[in-house]
């Protein structure tokens, strides 16, 4: 389960280490925290120059422009710049149709979220070429909750069960037989936290790929009329991938309505006149 955005620098999705605002929460909103926290804490960081930046190009006489961050980060010898800065500058490069204006992660791009939604939200085939082959190399995932369960816990199919080692497998009888009780208060929390979660990165990469249709439509001359059909074609096809790929049946279908917001919401995005300078 968790670059240097050029103005201002900031450069990673995850929170610093120790910061989980969970404090003064709701037992819902606590539950869903937690469950964010636990993912951060075992999933390996996203690419990064925010350290890099610190320590080399910031303080006086340095030029903190966009620009001159830029120029100074590409500049760093290699036995200087972190790996994690490396990745990102070569994943900035790869990507920048990606990321501009128009493309899926232009939006999370302005926002500083940039190799969230390159890495985490979008699937690598859906990728141009060049930005696929730019994102950090994806060890094979290995094990009942690292591949099985990453989206969530449901039951295997029998060749994935005989693929378990002891360990884990003991972990999914003992899950199996727990699934078959009546459900405590605390297992409807922690259902309704990943429920939530799951929703809301749906709903965000859905928004993503209808602004991004929108720009394109807008670009090309189309009215807004037309702009806002192609925004609906491309949330409801998207919303289709995200109920498909989730193989916790967790996520729903997204209703008639729903889509239609998200249509809404991606013409306002298109139309705002945002655009990182």
């Amino acid at each position: 389960d968790k670059y240097v955005k050029h103005s201002p620098p900031r450069t990673s999705l995850a929170p610093p280490v120790g910061s989980c605002p969970c404090l003064m929460l709701t037992s819902m909103s606590l539950a869903l925290m937690l469950l964010l926290c636990a993912q951060q804490s075992h999933t390996k960081p996203l690419p990064s120059c925010e350290s890099d930046t610190e320590q080399h190009c910031l303080g006086d006489g340095a030029d903190m422009s966009s620009g001159g961050i830029s120029a100074c980060l590409h500049g760093l010898a290699d036995g200087v710049r972190s790996a994690g800065c490396s990745e990102y500058l070569a994943m900035l490069d790869g990507c920048s149709k990606e990321i501009g204006r128009g493309g899926v992660c232009n939006d999370a791009h302005l926002n500083g979220e940039t190799a969230a939604c390159l890495i985490q939200r979008m699937a690598r085939e859906s990728l141009s070429d060049a930005c696929a082959s730019a994102l950090p190399v994806q060890e094979p995932k290995t094990g009942l909750r690292d591949k099985f369960w990453a989206d969530g816990k449901r039951v295997l199919e029998d060749d994935e069960i005989s693929t378990l080692n002891d360990e884990d497998h003991e972990d999914y009888k003992r899950w199996l037989k727990r699934k078959k009780a009546p459900k405590s208060g605390k297992d409807k929390e922690r259902a309704y936290a990943v429920r939530s979660q799951k929703t809301a990165q749906a709903n965000k990469r859905v928004t993503e790929a209808a602004s991004a249709a929108a720009r394109a439509s807008l670009d090309a001359g189309d009215s807004k009329h037309m702009a806002k059909v192609v925004a609906s074609n491309a949330a409801r096809e998207e919303a289709e991938k995200a109920v498909a790929e989730d193989m916790t049946g967790t996520l729903k279908k997204f209703t008639d309505g729903a889509i239609k917001k998200i249509a809404a919401d991606a013409m306002a995005r298109a139309t705002s006149g945002k655009e990182e300078l």
